[in-house]
């Protein structure tokens, strides 16, 4: 689905290819040229930061994915792809739109200026991810972060910002490998 302010998950094959989001797939992520809120407002989470792992469903194979203080605002998660030794890298900050918190994630290294969001809950050694999906998006823009963050407020107890009618969410669970000290 593709509308004015946003497009289409372009970054999939590089987050995709380590197999940390693997359970992010099935739907189809929403982006937009806008965070959720201004990152330099934003303040590192603490309990992100570490070495979280997932297993494959498919090949039983685990990834891992490292989460480490950038700045006084942001992180950054980085991946290696074992087969190739390919890293990937994303910025990322979290945003609180009402009870939930958000990461705001960016590839790194790419010239796609997009935006991806992830609810997330992090309970003792397990991380919870869910993509927010693009289909409450559907020709819609927002001229600013205050207006998708709005939106997305409104919609917060709505099935569909995280799935289609017809789909079931994609959660992934990501188990803690080693806090950072």
């Amino acid at each position: 689905m593709k509308g004015p302010g946003l497009r289409r998950w372009r970054m999939a094959p590089a987050l995709i290819a380590p197999g940390i989001f693997l359970l992010l797939l099935s739907g189809c992520p929403f982006s937009s040229e806008h965070p959720l809120s201004d990152p330099a407002s934003a303040l590192p989470e603490k309990a992100l930061v570490g070495q979280w792992r997932m297993q494959d469903p498919d090949t039983g194979e685990w990834h891992t994915l490292s989460i480490l203080p950038f700045d006084e605002h942001q992180m950054v998660a980085v991946t290696v792809e074992d087969d190739r030794g390919k890293v990937s890298g994303f910025r990322l900050f979290v945003t609180a739109v009402g009870p939930e918190r958000f990461l705001n994630l960016r590839e790194l290294g790419t010239s796609d200026p997009a935006w991806f969001f992830a609810r997330f809950e992090v309970d003792q050694d397990h991380l919870r991810l869910q993509i927010v999906d693009d289909t409450l998006f559907e020709k819609r823009s927002f001229a600013s972060a205050a207006e998708l963050t709005a939106f997305v407020r409104a919609h917060l107890s709505d099935p569909r910002l995280y799935a289609a009618e017809d789909e079931k969410p994609s959660v992934a669970t990501l188990e803690r490998v080693a806090a950072q000290p």
